[in-house]
């Protein structure tokens, strides 16, 4: 079997925990070489003997976490879902759709009853392992000149993995968009940036169950906390002073578009990006600076926003 033959299938669950049986036609995702962990607990037997030794103990599988990193790009028509919607989804975002013009996804805060959640399929080579119940979060990169990317990574109800043939699936063809012409901006100051991140934080927790076949519910997102990080050229401080939007914990705008075509770009902005902190760092022998981002809600659920159109 190849470690480089594997393919991801995803789809939205209409109840949670349910498989919607994801098809390879559809549903497939096309992505980097997905990574798969078991989240597992051994359960030691303290139990005294005549004898030295350790008695076997009893491994218990809790849950499963598959991570996954994808192109940032669109479904290449305006209003049409790009094909990692339903991962956007099952982060806790809430989609809304504009018919021929958009796809806009903001994050929520709702109950884990009315949280989205998506099976997810993972075949490496002939090997299956069928996840239901998937929720998680997600952080997005770009850089100058190089097309952007979304590292996903889900927790979702343990299974063991069974024999299956890989599908031949079918990915959307849609090129992405490379990281120029970007009309990045925070605040009223447009910086000269050479990478972007952001981060969206969500926490994941568990609902333990005794009914439950694994002992686990649900896996729900119980808060998140949105961060990023930019790398601006330094400039005099009469242009921008990092150091007092610092200490004044000043906010301010921010945005940066994927992209120019239609149904092939994506915006991610956020009302309220805030600097963590400020020290100096060097690209190509300029003086730069490292500043992590804290991003704030302005009215609630608007922290990040990612617009597809």
């Amino acid at each position: 079997m190849l470690k480089t033959r594997a393919v991801i299938l995803a789809e939205k669950e209409v109840t949670y925990g349910t498989d919607p049986t994801p098809l390879p036609a559809s549903n497939a995702i096309l992505c980097e070489a997905p990574e798969i962990e078991v989240l597992g607990r051994k359960l030691e037997r303290n139990n005294v003997k005549s004898y030295f030794g350790t008695l076997a103990p009893i491994n218990v599988g809790d849950g499963v976490k598959i991570s996954i990193t994808t192109e940032l790009k669109g479904s290449g028509t305006a209003g049409t879902p790009p094909e990692i919607g339903p991962l956007l989804e099952a982060c806790g975002m809430t989609h809304t759709n504009v018919p021929v013009t958009s796809d806009q996804y903001d994050p929520n805060s709702d109950l884990e009853s009315d949280q989205d959640s998506v099976t997810i399929y993972f075949y490496q080579h002939n090997i299956c392992h069928k996840v239901t119940g998937c929720r998680g979060t997600w952080s997005l990169e770009g850089k100058a000149a190089e097309y952007g990317k979304i590292k996903f990574e889900f927790t979702g109800i343990y299974a063991g993995p069974v024999d299956e043939n890989i599908p031949a699936a079918t990915f959307n063809a849609t090129l992405p968009p490379k990281l120029v012409s970007a009309s990045f901006a925070l605040g009223a100051y447009a910086a000269i940036i050479e990478s972007f991140k952001v981060d969206l934080g969500n926490e994941i927790a568990k609902r333990p169950s005794v009914n439950a076949p694994t002992g686990i519910l649900s896996y729900f997102i119980k808060e998140r906390a949105v961060k990023g990080e930019i790398d601006p050229e330094a400039v005099a401080l009469s242009d921008w002073n990092p150091w007092n939007l610092w200490a004044n914990s000043t906010s301010g705008a921010l945005t940066i578009t994927f992209g120019s075509a239609a149904g092939n770009k994506c915006v991610v902005s956020g009302p309220k990006a805030i600097l963590d902190s400020v020290k100096y760092a060097e690209r190509e022998s300029l003086l730069a600076y490292s500043t992590p981002l804290i991003f704030t809600p302005n009215a609630g659920n608007d922290e990040v926003r990612l617009l597809f159109n």
